[in-house]
């Protein structure tokens, strides 16, 4: 169900005498509603505030109606879509309504439409409840017929971004530089994107030195330095509800990894079971790609090599799953160089929080590679302070990232107050309960 014309023009009223003595009873009786946002921000504070005629729950258990909201990027801003799902009486109800912000939107814009959006979608299900003789309904037509969308930028959406990290204390001193420049442009038929990357990090320790006798006799700065350039370019081209196909390239220079200038250029085919158009619930696809990478080395590589070419295919499968019950995700990628299929690489991702029972959720994020292809490894290895500083790529055969975490909520079911007080403050204030 497409509503995005009808929301710009409707708006809600909702009678004060909600919240007076005489209604309590019906307020009780008000529709119990769990809000669910598991890949994006939603400010629950704001939506609790400004829609006041139903009971906002904790948990899904405890819910007559779950708003489950999924987001994917479009060319600069969100396409927002929020299910409506019944659950007791309103069990086998549910609805679909979709809602896109622009590039130009504010968090405070974003809030105020998908409110709206929600008022919408609950309406149905607060219709019949002790409510309804409370709300009241308006509708603001437009002055004029809608004018025909033109676009004096074709779609395209640029960007620039600088981020700075200064960080320090008497003897260690850091600092981080980020700058990005991007430009998208994303139509049902065409994705494309192009962006470049620097990065700067600077460490600096004080360390104290000693004398033959074990005195101080002084101060040494150690200075750990590493950056970091890379463009890159995506293209890709629709051709039918399940198949897409393009082609990516970049190029890079990082001193962490010895590589001096890394070029790359590849074909791509992907396949997604589910049509794209359900890509906010569910994906699962397949891609291969195979193109060459090119490298020019800061030093002479274990294999004796300053530069070299080299063609590398990959396979990457992708299921992704946002449902009622949580989210999950999971990804395994394999590549190889052609000239040597012992030079590979085997990656898996996952990502997932899921409500186990009732207040106990589960959530976690990892990943795990099998590592064969480290082609750039220097043939003089690293000095004991690049390995200390983490300056150097060094070898190994694997690596690892895990983060996970278990909780249990149990309590009060309703979550219908906001109290902002003794938040702010950067931390120095507390509450003594």
């Amino acid at each position: 169900m497409r509503m995005q014309s009808l929301a710009a023009a409707c708006a809600f009223a909702v009678s004060p005498l909600v919240a007076q003595d005489s209604t309590r009873s019906a307020q009780a009786s008000a529709l119990r509603v769990f809000l669910d946002c598991p890949d994006t921000f939603c400010d629950f504070d704001y939506y609790r505030t400004e829609i006041t005629f139903v009971n906002w729950v904790r948990a899904r258990e405890f819910a007559q109606v779950h708003v489950l909201v999924t987001t994917q990027s479009t060319g600069g801003g969100q396409q927002f879509t929020i299910d409506f799902i019944g659950f007791e009486r309103f069990a086998g109800a549910a609805d679909t309504l979709h809602w896109t912000s622009t590039t130009t939107d504010t968090q405070d814009d974003i809030r105020r439409g998908l409110a709206r959006i929600f008022r919408l979608g609950l309406m149905r299900f607060v219709a019949k409840t002790p409510v309804a003789p409370d709300i009241e309904i308006s509708y603001k037509a437009p002055a004029t017929a809608a004018a025909q969308v033109h676009d004096p930028w074709n779609y395209w959406v640029f960007r620039a971004q600088m981020n700075g990290n200064l960080q320090g204390e008497k003897t260690f001193k850091f600092q981080n530089w980020f700058s990005t420049l991007s430009a998208n442009r994303v139509t049902d038929a065409w994705k494309i994107r192009f962006s470049v990357n620097q990065n700067y990090n600077q460490s600096d320790f004080t360390v104290t030195t000693f004398d033959s006798l074990g005195s101080p006799s002084g101060e040494e700065v150690i200075t750990s330095i590493s950056r970091g350039y890379d463009a890159s370019a995506l293209v890709v081209r629709t051709v039918t509800t399940h198949w897409s196909a393009g082609g990516r390239g970049s190029v890079s220079s990082s001193t962490f990894l010895n590589e001096k200038l890394a070029a790359s250029v590849a074909a791509a085919l992907e396949y997604d079971v589910y049509p794209y158009s359900e890509s906010t619930r569910r994906l699962l696809t397949f891609r291969y790609e195979i193109g060459p990478k090119t490298f020019r080395y800061r030093d002479s590589t274990i294999f004796n090599r300053l530069t070299e070419t080299r063609f590398n295919q990959a396979l990457n499968v992708s299921l992704s799953v946002k449902q009622p019950w949580g989210s999950t995700g999971i990804a395994v990628e394999a590549s190889n160089y052609l000239y040597d299929f012992r030079k590979n690489r085997v990656t898996m991702f996952g990502n997932g929080e899921f409500r186990l029972y009732k207040g106990l959720s589960l959530n976690f994020f990892g990943s795990v590679a099998l590592i064969h292809d480290q082609l750039f490894l220097p043939k003089e290895g690293a000095s004991e302070q690049e390995v200390l500083l983490r300056r150097r790529q060094l070898a190994t055969s694997y690596n690892y990232f895990t983060f996970f975490g278990l909780s249990y909520t149990f309590g009060s079911k309703f979550a219908n107050i906001v109290n902002p007080r003794f938040e702010g403050g950067g931390g120095g204030f507390f509450v003594i309960q």
